[in-house]
């Protein structure tokens, strides 16, 4: 019996091993036949694209130019003086400061509440002033050509020599320095070339444009 067993288990052993190796040589046959089906892929957050087929979805447009507000409240209290513009729109284009009309070259934005102030696009904060018209202002430079003004602002968020982003907050609108009814008020002027251009023709713009 003893003899029996002498050969009974080393065949055991030997079988096991066998199997074994037959079992791991199968598995790899197996991912070699799968990497070679295995069409390749491009992911994005939400879903699987095959590689051949998947092409841009959103296209980023870094040169568009955003308004200088987000709240959905804010509304147009003083249009841009336009020249050209019918008598009734130009008078409603000139803001009162001391008895004396002036004609606005910028627009003034207005809101029943104190609202978030933007940067239209980057730039560097220049200038940071108390304008004896409309109070504090900021003047950020966008290139060499184009520069943007906000004024009648308060709890301003940034200082000179300040690199700031697109849609990113400077300030808040202040108490209306000329109409007590509007509330609040951000005054918001273009300057390029050294000539002021009307701001709601300026959103549609892109920044090739002015450079």
């Amino acid at each position: 019996m003893k003899k029996y067993y002498k050969i009974l288990i080393p065949s055991l052993y030997i079988g096991v091993v066998a199997v074994m190796v037959l079992c791991i040589v199968t598995v790899i046959n197996g991912i070699k036949s799968y990497s070679n089906l295995k069409p390749t892929y491009d992911y994005t957050v939400d879903e699987v694209f095959q590689s051949d087929i998947v092409s841009p979805v959103v296209k980023t447009e870094s040169d568009k130019i955003v308004k200088p507000y987000m709240s959905d409240t804010v509304k147009i209290g003083k249009y841009f003086y336009d020249y050209n513009d019918e008598s009734n729109k130009q008078e409603n284009s000139l803001i009162v400061y001391n008895n004396t009309y002036i004609q606005n070259t910028g627009v003034d934005y207005i809101d029943e509440d104190s609202f978030e102030v933007l940067s239209v696009l980057d730039g560097e904060i220049i200038g940071i002033e108390d304008n004896p018209v409309y109070g504090k202002t900021i003047t950020i430079k966008h290139n060499d050509n184009l520069k943007t003004i906000y004024s009648n602002l308060t709890d301003v968020l940034v200082n000179v020599g300040y690199k700031v982003s697109k849609g990113e907050s400077i300030a808040n609108s202040d108490v209306s320095k000329f109409d007590k009814d509007e509330k609040y008020l951000l005054h918001f002027e273009v300057n390029y070339k050294d000539k002021e251009i009307n701001p709601e023709e300026f959103y549609n713009m892109k920044l090739n444009e002015l450079e």
